[in-house]
């Protein structure tokens, strides 16, 4: 394929509706490399021969075999999930299912409360699915040992109800599955549900970061975008710089897939310590690239990483600032927290008015929790949690500053250590206390433990008064791809890189 048809591909992304089955897929690969390409040397990443969908949908259910008796009707399987059941190569750690309205008639909130009602509906069935295996297992059972006192049906074959949770944030679903396979093997799957509704396939797959996530697995059909169909049958995505999701392009990268960078001008990579055997650095301003090798239009790497400091971090200090986001990056992460884990995230939440970050929490028979539009927080829990915070502050000299900034907001950080220790010490200086003495002994642990018992009455007050602010406040509409703006441009991606040719101008 030349150097025109894939920039024309990705430049029609966002308008194209023309979709593709596996019987479309070629088995050959085209791509020819005349635009700059990342790769590694040596690298030829096998992918399964499909000719149709059938053999997917065996080899899905083969994984998720509690999926195998729900109904996936208006819910698309989509992106990297789909991906690491064609390659091969990888195994995705969850599953993403998008609705799919089919009605485009639909106005905005009658599709947004179908969605909600759709996902909904599919964890309902789950649950009800599960319940139901169990109470016929165990009729069985009973029915069985009346005639065979010791007849006991193995315990494997009972579905962990306990384990099946559901977390919410913002307008993603994530759910913990117990499952249990032929093979008596036991395990979980983690499944997303996203409540945005998309009135087609089409749109769907026009909404991917990547090209080489831009499939859907739905209606028992896999389908293809026309730029996701190249980036399957060459194993191989476009960065145009639009994208801001750098963990995502290094991901696919190591998964196997070479990344085309229409944008960069690879006459300005150094190749000066190439003789010497030792690799150079492409430093664009969100990627730190060492290349070993440059042939033609193939930049060979070792390896490729997320700058420490990307440019905004000089141009605005805000953008470089840990955001009350980044502790809970995706909502996938949820499904890792605990109960209690979750109190301490929200009660952090709740106090620095991150609203949207809040997750909303089910467990086994009560996962219907995760319903409600907010959690709940309660006066029992504020206290129960700050007694834990309290007693974890100080321990053994050493002082937990990021606990300390996380949990208190009542008193600015100055105010905090001044309050805490710096005050402290400027008294027992002023009695002309030697410094190496001065935290010595009960007199510190006495003055230390006075102040917090002050603080967390006073943070937990203004909790309270958080919680029922919170009651008031309308259920966020926000959705979790909506959370960060991408205001990504190929100058700013790549930098001194960019390749602002008038052919690529263009052509895109």
């Amino acid at each position: 394929m030349s150097q025109s048809s894939i920039v024309d591909i990705q430049a029609r992304a966002a308008t194209s509706t023309e979709l593709f089955t596996l019987a479309d897929i070629s088995s050959v690969r085209n791509w020819d490399y005349t635009l700059p390409t990342l790769t590694r040397p040596h690298r030829f990443t096998e992918r399964k021969a499909w000719t149709n969908a059938s053999f997917f949908e065996t080899e899905f259910f083969e994984l998720y075999p509690v999926l195998k008796k729900i109904s996936l009707d208006n819910l698309a399987l989509m992106g990297g999930s789909v991906l690491s059941l064609l390659t091969g190569v990888f195994r995705s750690k969850d599953l993403d299912f998008f609705v799919v309205t089919d009605q485009p008639e639909l106005s905005k909130e009658a599709a947004c409360e179908y969605a909600h009602n759709r996902v909904k509906k599919f964890i309902r069935d789950v649950y009800t699915f599960m319940v139901t295996s169990n109470e016929s297992l165990k009729q069985l059972q009973e029915e069985t040992q009346k005639t065979k006192p010791n007849f006991k049906v193995d315990d494997y074959k009972f579905y962990k109800l306990d384990d099946f949770r559901v977390r919410r944030v913002l307008n993603v679903y994530t759910i913990t599955v117990p499952q249990i396979h032929n093979s008596r093997r036991c395990d979980v799957a983690t499944i997303q549900l996203i409540t945005t509704p998309y009135t087609s396939v089409a749109e769907l797959v026009q909404h991917a970061d990547l090209s080489c996530t831009a499939m859907t697995y739905y209606n028992h059909e896999v389908w293809f975008s026309e730029r996701a169909k190249f980036s399957f049958e060459n194993l191989c995505f476009v960065v145009d710089g639009a994208t801001a999701d750098m963990d995502r392009v290094i991901k696919y990268f190591d998964r196997g897939f070479d990344v085309i960078m229409p944008h960069l001008d690879e006459t300005k990579i150094r190749t000066h310590n190439f003789q010497f055997g030792v690799a150079e650095v492409l430093d664009l301003p969100y990627l730190t690239i060492v290349v070993n090798q440059l042939k033609d239009k193939k930049i060979f790497l070792t390896s490729m990483a997320k700058c420490e400091r990307p440019p905004e971090s000089d141009e605005a200090p805000a953008a470089w600032t840990r955001t009350s986001f980044s502790t809970y990056d995706q909502a996938a992460e949820a499904s890792s927290l605990d109960v209690g884990s979750i109190i301490h995230y929200n009660i952090i939440c709740l106090i620095h008015g991150n609203n949207d970050g809040l997750v909303v929490h089910g467990e086994g028979a009560s996962y219907e929790n995760a319903f409600r539009p907010r959690p709940y927080i309660t006066e029992r829990m504020l206290v129960n949690s700050y007694e834990t915070v309290r007693n974890s502050l100080y321990n053994s000299n050493s002082l937990n500053l990021e606990k300390l900034l996380k949990y208190f907001t009542v008193w600015k950080p100055s105010e905090l250590l001044n309050r805490l220790v710096l005050s402290y010490v400027a008294e027992q200086e002023a009695k002309g206390r030697p410094g190496v003495s001065i935290l010595e002994g009960t007199e510190f642990e006495k003055h230390f433990k006075n102040v917090v018992d002050e603080l967390v009455a006073q943070q937990i007050v203004i909790a309270k008064q958080k919680i029922a602010e919170l009651e008031g406040t309308p259920a966020s509409t926000l959705e979790v791809q909506q959370r960060f703006s991408n205001g990504m441009t190929p100058a700013k991606f790549f930098g001194r890189y960019y390749n602002d040719s008038e052919h690529l101008q263009r052509t895109t």
